[in-house]
């Protein structure tokens, strides 16, 4: 005879297996919502990001679409949460990388103007919708603030064993970094949004900033020179 307690531990095994599977495909399908909105985008541009535009695209009816995403303010914000934590994952990888401490400010500042380049869209989204749109405040204290945190302290640590310029300390010089990149992308990114471009190609622009970034750092001296 079976043990009543191996019974009822049987029920809550096929009880969380069967939510596990549930959860995985809820998660199937957000991802394929937003796969569709990136399709939205790349074929209309912001303006262009409706619900009903990927809720089409998508082939769902909007009360299955709003079931995931309320509104257009939640598929904004998941949007600009996936694309920082793929950002910060590149841009951190660049950081460990880079051969020497000096190098790690070039290559992340490399690597974030590089992730954008290969998908403005996603940069749109990140960085520009969110001045226009208001972002539900727990996702963006919990999944839009971390990963521009763990890319701060990632470059921080390496600058530590910098002799930086005067006044500067490599927190400071880390947040120059990604200011230098942000706004090279954002005027590159939003000149191209418009038709324009601007005089000086993106790849000229990002050397001047790397070298900008070389100026704050002291050249080590040589021992016995």
């Amino acid at each position: 005879m079976r043990p009543r307690g191996s019974r009822s531990e049987a029920v809550e095994a096929r009880t969380a297996l069967r939510l596990a599977r549930k959860e995985k495909r809820q998660e199937g399908r957000r991802e394929g919502i937003l796969d569709a909105a990136r399709r939205v985008l790349a074929a209309n541009g912001l303006e262009g990001l409706t619900l009903g535009a990927v809720a089409s695209e998508a082939d769902l009816s909007k009360p299955a679409l709003h079931y995931y995403f309320p509104t257009r303010e939640d598929l904004v914000g998941a949007l600009t949460a996936d694309y920082l934590s793929r950002e910060a994952d590149a841009v951190i990888a660049a950081v460990h990388a880079a051969k020497t401490d000096r190098g790690a400010a070039e290559a992340a500042l490399r690597a974030k103007v590089a992730f954008a380049a290969a998908d403005f869209h996603g940069f749109r989204v990140a960085y520009v919708l969110p001045l226009v749109v208001t972002l539900p405040r727990e996702l963006t204290v919990s999944r839009v603030y971390p990963p521009g945190i763990r890319t701060m302290d990632a470059l921080s640590e390496r600058l530590a064993r910098v002799e930086l310029a005067k006044g500067l300390s490599p927190r400071k010089l880390a947040n120059l970094c990604f200011c230098l990149a942000q706004g090279v992308l954002s005027l590159v990114s939003g000149l191209a949004a418009i038709g324009g471009a601007t005089r000086f190609p993106l790849e000229e622009l990002t050397d001047e900033a790397c070298a900008l970034l070389a100026s704050a750092m002291k050249v080590p001296r040589r021992r016995g020179g």
